[in-house]
């Protein structure tokens, strides 16, 4: 069983900052790391899905943005 994140100790939560790519853990106090590891609960959870909601995604076909 995993230790929950705010019971780490400050290198540890440093070290999975780090290795998650966090920018500037190295910098951080324990309380901002904390904040920092809780607000990204997993890979993803920023991209935002192209696809309108309503849109079945296997009949929805991606077109890139011009000018890439």
């Amino acid at each position: 069983m995993t230790t929950p994140i705010p019971k780490m100790d400050t290198t540890e939560l440093r070290d999975i900052a780090v290795h998650g790519g966090i920018e500037g853990a190295r910098e951080m106090d324990r309380e901002e790391l904390i904040d920092a590891l809780q607000a990204r609960p997993g890979e993803g959870t920023w991209q935002e899905d192209p696809k309108p909601a309503d849109v079945n995604p296997n009949d929805y076909l991606y077109e890139a943005p011009e000018g890439r």
